[in-house]
């Protein structure tokens, strides 16, 4: 590595870490962050040559190092059958509690059904909202990611590379939503509450939080298809 582009990493090093922790957070256990870092640190250094200085670079920076980790979380295949399958248990095990209890059943109560362990039932629910969380990211272009759309203010350093019609239907499509998924959305993406915590605030299982972020997310691409 040149001591030119060593000096510019070494510039950039912040704005990766703070992007690869941030998406981190929604990823599960597996996934190390230091792989997220690799990932950017090497958008960068690929990027280098033809960045131009007098045009909002770590603009373009960002939305490089995002895609970059985007693209290496598509290749760890969160989207397989047997998650899928997994995530149709827990669905089922879930709406069978419901009704058998007559309330909303706790995470132990759930986890006891699925005779799994706590620690594995975490992090199928990670790997689940993983899927989600990319599928609905593959439909957004130049790097734009679900962070920027669910951001209440929507001012970021990306703003000029999307239109104002472009925000207005992202906007349109967020306020379609039923209001109980806005809000787990809004606590989730927007406020950065954990889904346990953001469970016990709404006072089901961390599971129902999942299944209602999954189903917003699901609406979320159907109504944006073609609009990006």
């Amino acid at each position: 590595m040149k001591k030119k582009d060593k000096e510019d990493v070494l510039k950039y090093l912040p704005l990766i870490k703070s992007l690869a922790y941030r998406i981190h957070r929604h990823l599960p256990d597996v996934v190390d962050v230091n792989d997220l870092i690799g990932q950017g640190i090497l958008a960068v250094l690929e990027i280098l040559p033809k960045l131009d200085s007098t045009k909002n670079p770590e603009a373009y920076i960002r939305l490089r190092v995002k895609g970059a980790i985007y693209d290496y979380l598509r290749s760890l295949d969160f989207g397989s059958k047997t998650l899928r399958r997994k995530e149709r248990e827990i669905k089922q095990t879930l709406e069978r509690l419901t009704l058998e209890l007559g309330r909303e059943p706790t995470d132990d109560e759930l986890i006891r059904a699925l005779g799994e362990k706590p620690e594995t039932f975490y992090s199928d629910l990670q790997k689940i909202s993983a899927s989600y969380i990319l599928s609905l990211d593959d439909i957004f272009k130049e790097g734009r990611t679900y962070e920027e759309i669910f951001s209440a203010k929507l001012e970021s350093p990306e703003e000029n590379v999307i239109s104002a019609d472009l925000r207005d239907r992202i906007i349109s499509a967020i306020k379609s939503l039923e209001q109980r998924e806005q809000l787990v959305l809004q606590l989730l993406f927007y406020e950065e509450i954990p889904a346990k915590e953001v469970a016990k605030l709404l006072g089901v299982s961390t599971a129902r939080i999942s299944q209602i972020k999954e189903s917003a997310l699901s609406k979320l691409r159907e109504k944006l298809k073609g609009v990006v």
